[in-house]
């Protein structure tokens, strides 16, 4: 492929997936691209002879009035042949647009054309491996690039011709070392894709400033700056200064745009003061739910003595992703503060370089697989080889751990000794309670860390999780066998060590017993770990293909050493055994209570919690703390003006109906309806499918997708409705869910309990632009009552000026 070539991007919008299930063109868009630049454009409504399903008009908003006088394909087909006769074919997600084509093409008697075809989709998830998603919508808007009408063809192809010159410029900006290692392995791309890559990777030429995409150039800029110490910088900017303490100072300081109030500026005070005091302490905040915690509690930081670290700790890794964004962003503002900060995982959340080159070497004579693509490039932008920074699909790929980094590791020595240099170390629990000690011995501070938690809700499993234990007996046994079939192709003498180790196994399975005690369980887990490690060690030597991974059993063996040491937190030893899966575990759950007070308040010189919304057993679990250092939860910050009240409108169950009908006439955009359960929830889905699939894309609950998936592509439609059930709450709780605009929970006085009430409400009074629409017991609505600002006295049906968005 040459940089000459002429591409044309093609967006096809069709009545079906498929022309042999009677699927029609109903709209074509090209653009045309040549010398980098886009030099012209083809679109055409095509009358597809056929109605046109309603779930296709609410996605592509295309009527039956659009085509019903538009010409039908077999009066196109010629010209479009002529059109792309020469051309490189490229569409997002080629392998459906170019294949509806041609059927087409053979459904009115003319010949397939056999054209280079590129796809945007792969390209777009090697070179820009960070992005948020990969529909065309995210990408456009993770760019900046214009999309003006999605689903819509004309629009949809030429923001894929800009992306698709997005992806050029990117492949051409990178690292010629990086360039060199990306075109030496076979990928396995779609069609010509990778023969794109290479070319658009060695291109020389320039790209015209409209072009441009300022998210490439950014990167080439930051990689120029990478080895820039903030450090040297805040020295030539000059000496600290006091905190200011009034909301005017702080804008003065900081500028506009962090919207600061008196209560936010109120809530940053409360937080100085307490990081800045030497007393012993802990103090739990209960916040307005508009109020931007996340700067509430890290401006201070910056003004606060620096005699002990400070720990942020979430079990949320986006989280700490943004705290970082922020801090950086503070520091940028601030440099003659000096703060340094440091985000810390665990040794297996990183990169090991050396192993990854190594999996690249063998990906030359076998072929690569995507990730690696993906990782490739993304180890050109990180300054820390930290998997949190990737997106949760590559993060959790099984594959990843063989590439995982361990404690000898250039890139977690590299982490920690930036930690040790920092005033504040961003983690997760897990990492907390494996090496907030030796960090602290390591910064030789005489002081105890403090720690600020902003998403407490996580504590309890996060405790669980990392140092509660569970070992998949069944699991290590396949593998194991796996093993010795291998080493029973080895030579008589290199077999005799293979066989005594497999013996020391078996023998230590066989330790494995239903009825053991704490101690022999402890004993006999350990040497299940041991056993298995020396396994471990001999497939390396000998090149043996497993999926035991020795980082993996030595973390689990240093939480059993704990285990073992601190036996009072044992709570359970639980053998599951489930013969349909073949799984076998052995697992130790720990007293998550016990090792709060014991083994965290107590390696702590302060504790900082700031939520909007705590359930009772959180509050009672995060106030079982020592005497004299526990805060009664403060809810002085939740001062409900009338801008922070929720807009409420009460139904009574008999005006129901029209209550929803006069919500839809008020042309709200995201609605989320709560039905009692899957079974009210698919009578919900139905109805407003049919009575509102015209013009809102509706999505329920296992039954369109997932719950969070869901939820997601519901928020990124233009307009959409989500039905779901209770379980929503929940993980709006436990998770960072999108916020509906519009919540409406039907017979809600029937099903809904006082606390996911009162979490709801919480939730949705983040958003100023909130509405719930809800049938509310009298106890209910009396339990939320400072919390609403209800438009319509006595339940009588709202009106449409009720539901409407305030412009």
């Amino acid at each position: 492929m040459k940089e000459s070539a002429a591409f044309v991007i093609v967006d096809l919008e069709t009545t079906s997936p498929s022309v042999e299930n009677g699927g029609r063109i109903i709209q074509i868009g090209m653009t045309f691209v040549k010398n980098k630049k886009i030099v012209e454009h083809f679109d055409s409504f095509v009358n597809p002879a056929q109605p046109i399903d309603k779930k296709i008009q609410q996605l592509t908003h295309i009527s039956p009035k659009d085509v019903q006088d538009a010409p039908f394909f077999e009066e196109l087909a010629p010209s479009l042949q002529a059109l792309l006769r020469g051309q490189v074919f490229v569409a997002h997600n080629v392998n459906f647009d170019l294949p509806y084509l041609n059927a087409e093409f053979a459904r009115v008697g003319l010949p397939e054309l056999d054209l280079q075809a590129i796809d945007t989709v792969q390209l777009a998830q090697i070179l820009f491996p960070t992005a948020p998603g990969y529909r065309l919508s995210d990408l456009t808007a993770y760019l900046d690039l214009p999309l003006v009408q999605a689903h819509r063809a004309n629009a949809d192809s030429e923001a894929t011709a800009h992306l698709m010159m997005a992806i050029w410029q990117k492949a051409q900006s990178l690292p010629e070392k990086t360039k060199r290692t990306l075109l030496s392995v076979d990928w396995g791309l779609i069609r010509q894709s990778q023969d794109f890559l290479k070319m658009a990777a060695k291109s020389k030429g320039s790209f015209d400033e409209t072009e441009q995409v300022a998210l490439v150039q950014e990167t080439v800029a930051r990689r120029k700056e990478k080895h820039r110490s903030r450090r040297a910088k805040a020295k030539k900017e000059g000496s600290s200064q006091p905190y200011p303490m009034s909301t005017t100072s702080k804008v003065a300081l900081l500028g506009n745009d962090l919207y600061m109030d008196d209560e936010r500026n109120q809530v940053m005070n409360q937080v100085h003061c307490l990081l800045d005091s030497g007393q012993h302490e802990m103090a739990i905040l209960q916040t307005a739910p508009q109020l931007k915690k996340t700067v509430s509690y890290l401006l201070p930081l910056f003004f606060t003595k620096q005699r002990k670290t400070k720990w942020l700790l979430s079990d949320d890794l986006s989280l700490i992703v943004h705290q970082k964004r922020l801090l950086a962003a503070l520091a940028e503002r601030l440099p003659e503060q000096n703060l340094r900060f440091a985000s810390l995982y665990q040794p297996s959340g990183y990169l090991d370089e050396q192993k990854f080159r190594s999996a690249i070497k063998r990906a030359r004579d076998k072929g690569g697989t995507f990730w690696q693509a993906q990782i490739l490039v993304w180890l050109s932008e990180t300054p820390t080889a930290a998997f949190a920074e990737l997106p949760r699909g590559i993060r959790v790929h099984p594959d990843l751990k063989e590439v995982a980094a361990d404690e000898d590791s250039e890139s977690f020595q590299n982490a920690f000794e930036e930690a040790k240099a920092a005033d504040v170390v961003l983690s997760t629990y897990q990492t907390f309670f494996a090496w907030s000690k030796k960090l602290n011995l390591a910064q030789g501070r005489k002081e105890k860390p403090a720690v600020i938690l902003e998403k407490p809700v996580g504590i309890q499993s996060a405790i669980q999780d990392s140092l509660g234990l569970t070992l998949p007996l069944g699991f290590y046994q396949d593998q194991v066998a796996r093993l010795a079939d291998q080493a029973a192709q080895l030579p008589a003498k290199a077999r005799g060590v293979w066989q005594v180790n497999l013996h020391n196994w078996s023998v230590a399975c066989q330790k494995i017993d239903q009825e053991l005690n704490e101690k022999g369980a402890l004993r006999a887990a350990k040497a299940i770990l041991n056993r298995l490690i020396a396994l471990v060690e001999l497939a390396e030597k000998a090149d043996f293909s497993s999926k035991l991974l020795a980082f993996a059993l030595n973390e689990k063996r240093a939480k059993l050493s704990w285990l073992a040491a601190h036996q009072e937190t044992i709570e359970q030893i639980n053998w599951q055994i489930d013969d349909e899966k073949h799984q076998q575990d052995l697992t130790f759950t720990v007293k998550a209570n016990l090792i709060y007070q014991k083994y965290f308040l107590k390696q702590l010189s302060q504790l900082l919690v700031m939520s909007s919304f705590y359930s009772e057993d959180l509050k009672a679990f995060l106030t079982d703390g020592p005497k004299g250092m526990v805060r009664p939860i403060e809810e002085g910050t939740t001062n409900w003006t009338e801008q922070a009240k929720l807009k409420t409108v009460l139904s009574a169950e008999r005006n129901e109906d029209k209550q929803i009908q006069a919500l839809f006439a008020a042309d709200r955009k995201h609605l989320l309806f709560l039905a009692e359960d899957f079974s009210s929830m698919k009578h919900w889905y139905y109805k407003l499918s049919n009575q509102y699939g015209d013009r809102y894309v509706v999505y329920g609950q296992d039954l369109s997708a997932p719950l969070k998936k869901a939820a997601w592509q519901a928020s990124g439609e233009e307009r959409s409705i989500l039905v779901a059930t209770p379980a929503f709450l929940q993980a709006l709780y436990d998770q960072s869910l999108p916020l509906p605009e519009v919540a409406v929970l039907p017979r809600a006085n029937r099903w809904l309990d006082q606390e996911n009430l009162l979490l709801l409400v919480t939730a949705l009074q983040k958003n100023p632009d909130s509405l719930l629409l809800a049938t509310l017991s009298q106890k209910q609505a009396h339990l939320v009552g400072d919390r609403l600002n209800v438009v319509n006295s006595g339940r009588r049906v709202g009106r449409v000026e009720n539901f409407r968005l305030k412009k």
